[in-house]
């Protein structure tokens, strides 16, 4: 079960359909995580940040795609942005 690994809220944590961490180092995880909503059953894709503390995995930053359309349009700038950070 992908809830018991990833530091959600509890509405959150038997939802999780499926998770993958993109980086993981000293006191910072990052991970996109599939997700249905309890409320509705209709599934999302959110973006979370968290900084360990002293007691324990806090959300730092959290943010939630609910289509398609916008998960793309996300991408296509973010891929557009990120070949500027190589340019000097």
């Amino acid at each position: 079960m992908f809830g018991t690994n990833f530091p959600v809220s509890d509405y959150y944590r038997e939802n999780i359909l499926d998770a993958e961490t993109i980086s993981r180092g000293g006191s910072w995880w990052t991970a996109v995580l599939l997700i249905r909503d309890p409320k509705t059953e209709k599934p999302f894709v959110a973006l979370y940040r968290w900084q360990k503390t002293d007691s324990g995995w806090k959300i730092r930053k959290q943010f939630s795609f609910r289509n398609a359309d916008q998960i793309e349009k996300a991408f296509e700038v973010a891929g557009r942005f990120a070949k500027k950070l190589d340019q000097k």
